[in-house]
Protein backbone atom coordinates (compact mmCIF):
# COMPACT_ATOMS: atom_id res chain seq x y z
CA UNK A 1 0.00 0.00 0.00
CA UNK A 2 1.10 3.56 -0.44
CA UNK A 3 0.62 6.90 0.69
CA UNK A 4 -2.28 8.00 -2.20
CA UNK A 5 -3.92 4.48 -0.88
CA UNK A 6 -3.66 5.38 3.04
CA UNK A 7 -5.03 8.63 2.25
CA UNK A 8 -8.12 7.38 0.64
CA UNK A 9 -8.90 4.71 3.01
CA UNK A 10 -7.73 6.12 6.26
CA UNK A 11 -11.17 7.71 7.29
CA UNK A 12 -12.57 4.08 6.80
CA UNK A 13 -9.83 2.33 8.94
CA UNK A 14 -10.77 5.14 11.51
CA UNK A 15 -14.28 4.10 11.72
CA UNK A 16 -13.53 0.31 11.47
CA UNK A 17 -14.94 -0.14 8.09
CA UNK A 18 -11.63 -2.17 6.47
CA UNK A 19 -11.76 -5.61 5.75
CA UNK A 20 -9.39 -7.67 8.09
CA UNK A 21 -6.71 -8.00 5.00
CA UNK A 22 -6.77 -4.16 4.00
CA UNK A 23 -6.88 -3.11 7.56
CA UNK A 24 -3.17 -5.00 8.24
CA UNK A 25 -1.72 -3.66 4.55
CA UNK A 26 -2.65 -0.25 5.92
CA UNK A 27 -1.02 -0.91 9.68
CA UNK A 28 1.86 -1.93 7.62
CA UNK A 29 2.54 1.12 6.01
CA UNK A 30 1.73 3.08 9.04
CA UNK A 31 4.89 1.56 10.35
CA UNK A 32 6.95 2.25 7.19
CA UNK A 33 5.69 5.98 6.96
CA UNK A 34 6.33 8.38 9.33
CA UNK A 35 4.28 11.04 7.23
CA UNK A 36 1.09 8.65 7.06
CA UNK A 37 1.80 7.56 10.44
CA UNK A 38 1.50 11.32 11.65
CA UNK A 39 -1.42 12.46 9.35
CA UNK A 40 -3.11 8.70 10.92
CA UNK A 41 -2.47 10.25 14.56
CA UNK A 42 -3.60 13.32 14.10
CA UNK A 43 -6.89 12.46 12.54
CA UNK A 44 -7.47 10.76 15.38
CA UNK A 45 -7.01 12.72 17.87
CA UNK A 46 -8.97 15.10 16.32
CA UNK A 47 -12.08 12.73 15.94
CA UNK A 48 -11.28 11.72 19.68
CA UNK A 49 -11.61 15.01 21.32
CA UNK A 50 -15.01 15.68 18.69
CA UNK A 51 -15.98 13.11 20.73
CA UNK A 52 -15.82 13.87 24.12
CA UNK A 53 -17.80 17.14 23.57
CA UNK A 54 -20.72 15.67 21.57
CA UNK A 55 -23.97 15.75 23.49
CA UNK A 56 -26.27 12.60 23.89
CA UNK A 57 -29.89 13.19 24.47
CA UNK A 58 -32.19 10.39 25.29
CA UNK A 59 -35.59 9.94 23.39
CA UNK A 60 -38.98 11.74 24.97
CA UNK A 61 -41.06 8.83 26.49
CA UNK A 62 -43.65 9.50 23.85
CA UNK A 63 -41.25 8.68 21.15
CA UNK A 64 -40.26 5.01 22.75
CA UNK A 65 -43.75 4.46 23.49
CA UNK A 66 -44.97 4.76 20.09
CA UNK A 67 -41.82 2.89 18.72
CA UNK A 68 -42.37 0.17 20.68
CA UNK A 69 -46.18 0.22 20.21
CA UNK A 70 -45.42 0.42 15.89
CA UNK A 71 -43.01 -2.31 15.82
CA UNK A 72 -45.11 -4.63 18.17
CA UNK A 73 -48.20 -3.88 15.39
CA UNK A 74 -45.27 -4.42 12.85
CA UNK A 75 -44.18 -8.32 14.53
CA UNK A 76 -47.94 -9.01 14.67
CA UNK A 77 -48.94 -8.53 11.23
CA UNK A 78 -45.89 -10.13 10.26
CA UNK A 79 -47.08 -13.06 12.40
CA UNK A 80 -50.19 -13.22 11.19
CA UNK A 81 -49.56 -12.89 7.72
CA UNK A 82 -47.10 -16.19 8.29
CA UNK A 83 -49.62 -18.14 10.09
CA UNK A 84 -52.68 -17.76 7.28
CA UNK A 85 -50.31 -19.07 5.03
CA UNK A 86 -49.11 -22.14 7.30
CA UNK A 87 -52.81 -22.39 7.86
CA UNK A 88 -53.48 -22.49 3.91
CA UNK A 89 -50.40 -24.60 3.20
CA UNK A 90 -51.71 -27.18 6.00
CA UNK A 91 -55.19 -27.30 4.58
CA UNK A 92 -54.04 -27.96 1.18
CA UNK A 93 -51.86 -30.83 2.69
CA UNK A 94 -54.21 -32.33 4.30
CA UNK A 95 -56.18 -32.18 1.20
CA UNK A 96 -54.16 -34.03 -0.86
CA UNK A 97 -53.19 -36.81 1.65
CA UNK A 98 -56.88 -37.33 2.70
CA UNK A 99 -57.46 -38.18 -1.28
CA UNK A 100 -54.58 -40.12 -1.19
CA UNK A 101 -56.01 -42.05 1.10
CA UNK A 102 -59.30 -42.20 -0.02
CA UNK A 103 -57.25 -43.58 -3.23
CA UNK A 104 -55.58 -46.17 -1.68
CA UNK A 105 -58.54 -47.71 0.24
CA UNK A 106 -60.78 -47.88 -3.21
CA UNK A 107 -61.23 -51.62 -3.49
CA UNK A 108 -59.48 -53.46 -5.83
CA UNK A 109 -61.63 -54.90 -8.42
CA UNK A 110 -60.22 -58.59 -9.47
CA UNK A 111 -61.37 -59.43 -13.58
CA UNK A 112 -63.64 -62.28 -13.95
CA UNK A 113 -62.73 -65.63 -15.54
CA UNK A 114 -63.64 -64.32 -18.81
CA UNK A 115 -61.96 -60.80 -18.25
CA UNK A 116 -59.14 -62.57 -17.32
CA UNK A 117 -59.03 -65.54 -20.43
CA UNK A 118 -59.72 -62.45 -23.08
CA UNK A 119 -56.72 -60.29 -20.90
CA UNK A 120 -54.11 -63.63 -21.51
CA UNK A 121 -52.98 -65.48 -24.60
CA UNK A 122 -54.93 -68.97 -24.31
CA UNK A 123 -52.84 -72.27 -24.18
CA UNK A 124 -53.22 -75.62 -24.38
CA UNK A 125 -50.99 -78.72 -24.53
CA UNK A 126 -52.50 -82.19 -25.29
CA UNK A 127 -51.05 -85.23 -24.03
CA UNK A 128 -51.05 -88.50 -26.18
CA UNK A 129 -50.06 -91.67 -24.55
CA UNK A 130 -51.59 -93.96 -26.92
CA UNK A 131 -51.53 -93.30 -31.11
CA UNK A 132 -55.03 -95.24 -31.10
CA UNK A 133 -56.00 -91.71 -29.94
CA UNK A 134 -53.90 -89.80 -32.41
CA UNK A 135 -56.20 -89.12 -35.10
CA UNK A 136 -59.14 -88.13 -32.25
CA UNK A 137 -56.74 -85.62 -31.29
CA UNK A 138 -55.49 -84.24 -34.33
CA UNK A 139 -58.95 -83.55 -35.37
CA UNK A 140 -59.67 -81.70 -32.19
CA UNK A 141 -56.72 -79.69 -32.58
CA UNK A 142 -58.29 -78.87 -35.72
CA UNK A 143 -61.34 -77.90 -34.29
CA UNK A 144 -59.71 -75.89 -31.54
CA UNK A 145 -57.65 -73.90 -33.72
CA UNK A 146 -60.57 -73.58 -36.13
CA UNK A 147 -62.42 -72.09 -33.46
CA UNK A 148 -59.34 -69.71 -31.80
CA UNK A 149 -57.12 -69.62 -34.31
CA UNK A 150 -54.36 -67.74 -32.08
CA UNK A 151 -54.16 -69.99 -29.46
CA UNK A 152 -50.64 -71.72 -29.15
CA UNK A 153 -50.89 -75.61 -28.69
CA UNK A 154 -48.46 -77.79 -27.90
CA UNK A 155 -49.26 -82.07 -28.54
CA UNK A 156 -46.63 -84.02 -26.04
CA UNK A 157 -46.49 -87.32 -27.19
CA UNK A 158 -44.96 -90.66 -24.82
CA UNK A 159 -45.26 -93.66 -24.35
CA UNK A 160 -46.84 -95.32 -27.35
CA UNK A 161 -48.67 -92.21 -28.58
CA UNK A 162 -45.11 -91.78 -30.08
CA UNK A 163 -45.95 -93.89 -33.18
CA UNK A 164 -47.53 -91.44 -35.23
CA UNK A 165 -44.92 -88.74 -35.55
CA UNK A 166 -42.50 -92.03 -36.76
CA UNK A 167 -41.67 -92.13 -40.68
CA UNK A 168 -44.21 -93.98 -42.60
CA UNK A 169 -47.27 -93.87 -39.90
CA UNK A 170 -50.64 -93.94 -41.02
CA UNK A 171 -54.02 -93.86 -39.42
CA UNK A 172 -56.61 -96.65 -39.68
CA UNK A 173 -57.61 -95.47 -43.19
CA UNK A 174 -54.39 -96.06 -44.42
CA UNK A 175 -53.19 -92.34 -44.76
CA UNK A 176 -50.19 -90.96 -43.87
CA UNK A 177 -50.14 -89.29 -40.50
CA UNK A 178 -47.32 -86.59 -41.52
CA UNK A 179 -49.90 -85.24 -44.14
CA UNK A 180 -52.25 -84.11 -41.09
CA UNK A 181 -49.27 -83.09 -39.08
CA UNK A 182 -48.02 -80.89 -41.06
CA UNK A 183 -50.94 -79.03 -41.54
CA UNK A 184 -51.38 -77.73 -37.95
CA UNK A 185 -47.70 -77.64 -37.87
CA UNK A 186 -48.27 -74.90 -40.64
CA UNK A 187 -50.70 -73.14 -38.21
CA UNK A 188 -48.53 -73.32 -35.28
CA UNK A 189 -49.12 -76.06 -33.50
CA UNK A 190 -45.88 -77.65 -31.56
CA UNK A 191 -45.27 -81.58 -31.60
CA UNK A 192 -42.80 -82.61 -29.13
CA UNK A 193 -41.69 -86.23 -28.51
CA UNK A 194 -40.58 -88.24 -25.40
CA UNK A 195 -36.93 -89.13 -25.60
CA UNK A 196 -36.86 -91.10 -22.89
CA UNK A 197 -39.68 -93.51 -24.63
CA UNK A 198 -37.20 -93.81 -27.44
CA UNK A 199 -34.58 -94.64 -25.67
CA UNK A 200 -36.78 -97.33 -23.30
CA UNK A 201 -38.07 -98.34 -26.72
CA UNK A 202 -34.65 -98.69 -28.85
CA UNK A 203 -36.25 -96.30 -31.58
CA UNK A 204 -33.76 -94.27 -33.51
CA UNK A 205 -33.99 -90.75 -33.60
CA UNK A 206 -33.79 -90.66 -37.16
CA UNK A 207 -37.10 -92.72 -37.21
CA UNK A 208 -39.22 -89.37 -35.94
CA UNK A 209 -40.57 -86.92 -38.74
CA UNK A 210 -39.33 -83.92 -39.02
CA UNK A 211 -42.29 -81.64 -37.71
CA UNK A 212 -41.59 -83.11 -34.06
CA UNK A 213 -38.74 -82.56 -32.41
CA UNK A 214 -37.25 -84.51 -28.79
CA UNK A 215 -37.44 -83.25 -25.21
CA UNK A 216 -35.77 -85.09 -22.83
CA UNK A 217 -39.18 -85.82 -20.88
CA UNK A 218 -42.53 -85.90 -22.08
CA UNK A 219 -44.08 -85.69 -18.51
CA UNK A 220 -41.94 -83.59 -17.55
CA UNK A 221 -42.55 -81.34 -20.36
CA UNK A 222 -46.11 -81.11 -19.73
CA UNK A 223 -45.58 -80.30 -16.13
CA UNK A 224 -43.21 -77.32 -17.02
CA UNK A 225 -45.80 -76.17 -19.83
CA UNK A 226 -48.55 -76.01 -16.60
CA UNK A 227 -46.43 -74.85 -14.10
CA UNK A 228 -43.86 -72.28 -15.81
CA UNK A 229 -45.83 -70.98 -18.85
CA UNK A 230 -49.94 -71.30 -17.51
CA UNK A 231 -50.99 -74.02 -20.03
CA UNK A 232 -54.32 -75.75 -19.84
CA UNK A 233 -53.99 -79.88 -19.96
CA UNK A 234 -55.80 -81.85 -22.02
CA UNK A 235 -55.29 -85.26 -21.97
CA UNK A 236 -56.50 -87.59 -24.86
Amino acid sequence: MNCQELERLVHAYLDHELDLMTSLDLEAHLNECGTCRAHHQALRALRDAGAQHVRFHAAPAALKARIARELRDACRDRTSTRLQAWRAATAVSVFALTALLAWVALPVTSPGPRQAAAQSEERMVYHIASSADAETALRNVANHLAISPRARVVIVAHNNGVDFLLRGARNRDGSPYESSVSQLKAQGVDFRVCQNTLTRRQISLDSVIPEAHLVPSGIAEISRLQTQEGYAYMKL
